[in-house]
């Protein structure tokens, strides 16, 4: 169950590494308050919800800004690996895997995403598929990650 898990954390981080924010929210809104963890019961209000699909809604539409910079660069990798790790770590401790190897899992596939969408965008960018095109397919793609990783690591109903 524990490598499922991680499975789980490693994709969130790939959905982070398309855009920073989408795993973040999706593990919000498929996360049911417990008192058990304060950490994920605040981002499972109707708050932190909010916030955080706010966020990643405005990021899906700020990415189709042509002087957004390359999320390859110092700050753009650096954010995306910082949240692919709290994704990661997140989604492990929701399910009670191992918190440490989620975070580790998170960061890594938040940098296997980040790559994967540049190689992409700059694929499509030499056929014939508009910019926008490719964005909306990547955008699709990151959302249907998210979601399927948050499957793969479902809350746990007692504590260990």
């Amino acid at each position: 169950m524990e490598s499922t898990a991680l499975t789980g954390a490693f994709l969130v981080g790939v959905a982070t590494g398309g855009r920073s924010l989408t795993g973040l929210a999706t593990i919000a809104l498929t996360t049911h308050p417990t008192r058990e963890d304060r950490l994920l019961d605040r981002a499972a209000t109707t708050r932190g919800r909010v916030l955080l699909t706010a966020g990643a809604t405005a990021e899906l539409v700020g990415d189709k800004l042509p002087n957004i910079p390359s999320r390859l660069s110092r700050q753009g990798l650096t954010g995306r690996i910082a949240t692919g790790l709290l994704a990661g770590a997140a989604l492990a401790r929701r399910s009670g895997a191992n918190v440490g190897l989620g975070a580790l899992c998170g960061a890594a596939g938040s940098i296997a995403g980040s790559y994967a969408g540049a190689a992409w965008r700059r694929w499509a960018g030499t056929e014939k598929v508009t910019a926008f095109t490719a964005a909306i397919t990547e955008d699709l793609l990151t959302v249907a990650t998210a979601v399927i990783a948050s499957g793969l690591a479902p809350q746990r109903t007692t504590k260990p």
